[in-house]
């Protein structure tokens, strides 16, 4: 038999009757309609056509492109279809090496806090930025995660929730705490240099510990006695200049409570080293 009709065009090139009648439609393939039957048939040029769309469509070719190359294209539009897809394949592998080399850097991270928590120690942390959203339990006015074209909302997981407590939330203070948002830079690369309504937080030898919370542990004072309980292992009475919690994971535990899980950090210095930009 030259001709096929539609069901028997989809089993002999192993494309879906809803595809062929789809490419039928936008022109790609062409049939012809029996009039005995009534029904449309597809001779051999069809099939090949359908092969031709399917090795650009794999590919990944739009239509729209392979619609240009079945009615106009010539070798000097394939030539640059192909260069141009090239290019596009090129820039997707870049980010999704990104990508994925920001999940394993955050898997990383991850398997550092389950081996640290409940521990403390002294190490060199790189400096990082503060942008304030709140004083207490309250939203600062015009505190968007974004400022001087910077939204540090876009760098997560590089960038992560982060909670100061000032020195007098430790004497009992318990509106003296502030979220926010925060990220660590890299000192040969310091992009948020000048970027106004983000603190630049010096790094340095810093006391960390790394702490699993649950409950309403900033508001009611809960990890007051948790930190110091680490810190006074290292030096007796409070601290002197903020503490800075990295908030790093959010899970539920056995009993569906949820906890929060942070690396806190502070100076190991008598003062922090602070600047507002």
């Amino acid at each position: 038999m030259n001709e096929k009709t539609v069901g028997m065009l989809s089993k002999f090139t192993g494309v879906s009757v809803h595809t062929i009648k789809y490419y039928e439609k936008l022109g790609l393939i062409s049939s012809s309609r029996r009039e005995q039957s009534n029904y449309r048939s597809y001779d051999v040029k069809s099939c090949t056509d359908i092969y031709e769309c399917m090795k650009y469509r794999n590919m990944g070719f739009s239509l729209k492109d392979i619609q240009l190359l079945l009615k106009e294209g010539d070798n000097a539009l394939l030539s640059s279809l192909l260069e141009k897809r090239s290019q596009e394949l090129a820039t997707e592998v870049t980010e999704l090496l990104n990508t994925r080399e920001l999940i394993e850097n955050y898997r990383k991270e991850l398997a550092e806090l389950d081996r640290r928590l409940g521990k403390w120690y002294i190490e060199d942390c790189p400096d990082f930025y503060f942008r304030r959203q709140t004083k207490g339990l309250n939203y600062m006015d015009e505190a968007s995660c974004e400022s001087d074209g910077i939204n540090l909302a876009e760098y997560a997981p590089k960038s992560s929730s982060l909670l100061e407590l000032s020195p007098e939330y430790f004497k009992g203070d318990l509106s003296a705490f502030s979220w926010g948002h925060g990220i660590s830079i890299d000192t040969d690369n310091d992009f948020m240099k000048d970027k106004k309504g983000f603190e630049k937080i010096s790094g340095g030898r810093m006391f960390t510990a790394y702490l699993c919370l649950g409950g309403h542990y900033a508001s009611e004072g809960d990890l007051i006695n948790e930190f110091l309980r680490y810190y006074n292992e290292y030096k007796s009475g409070i601290p002197k200049a903020p503490v800075y919690g990295f908030r790093l994971r959010i899970t539920l535990d056995e009993t569906g409570e949820r906890k929060d899980y942070f690396r806190f950090c502070v100076l190991a210095s008598e003062e922090m080293n602070q600047m507002v930009v």
